[in-house]
């Protein structure tokens, strides 16, 4: 019975040691130990980023911009999309973008990571929306292919920040730029 009993724990935890090394997981997880290197990087050579901002009424049209624009320019604070870009190397790494609404009852934060072949790595979204005052955290995974790995996504409180379940709200998609190619403004890096 003895013999019986550590078979079954054997099987029980093999099992679940295979379930949780899978190729899957252990891509996210080299994923996130890289983004947070570039998190790290983007936080130390933060003023020496790129500013971009779509300055397009009904069309996208990106231009590089001064952090703090002489008086009578177009600055960040007067855009609804803006984006921050941090190279290395002379290799886009990470791309935060900023998108509001004109009335600005919503704000989505978009943080992209991209490997050093040019090819997306992980998106971390945040969305924060008085329509239904809700918060929503969402992370994608891409392996360099392109391939969605994973998603996940957390609901919270706009206000207290507490968790909330399925709430009603209204989505902003999250933009997916696969490649730094595929940027609005690669042709201005």
């Amino acid at each position: 019975m003895t013999i019986s009993v550590l078979f079954f724990l054997s099987t029980g935890v093999a099992a679940q040691n295979s379930k949780s090394f899978s190729p899957k997981s252990s891509q996210t997880a080299a994923i996130n130990v890289y983004a947070k290197q570039i998190d790290r990087f983007m936080k130390r050579t933060n003023k020496r980023r790129h500013l971009f901002g779509n300055v397009g009424a009904d069309k996208d049209d990106w231009r590089q911009l001064k952090e703090k624009p002489a008086k009578g320019e177009t600055g960040p604070a007067d855009l609804n999309e803006v984006a921050y870009v941090w190279t290395r190397e002379g290799k886009v790494v990470g791309v935060g973008f900023e998108f509001q609404s004109d009335s600005r009852d919503w704000g989505h934060i978009v943080t992209c990571y991209f490997r050093e072949d040019g090819s997306l790595a992980k998106i971390h979204a945040r969305l924060n929306t008085f329509y239904g005052d809700v918060t929503r955290i969402r992370e994608n995974y891409y392996n360099s292919q392109g391939r969605l790995l994973r998603t996940t996504a957390k609901y919270r409180d706009v206000q207290t920040q507490k968790p909330r379940k399925n709430p009603n709200f209204q989505e902003e998609p999250i933009p997916v730029y696969l490649t730094v190619r595929e940027l609005p403004f690669f042709k201005l890096l």
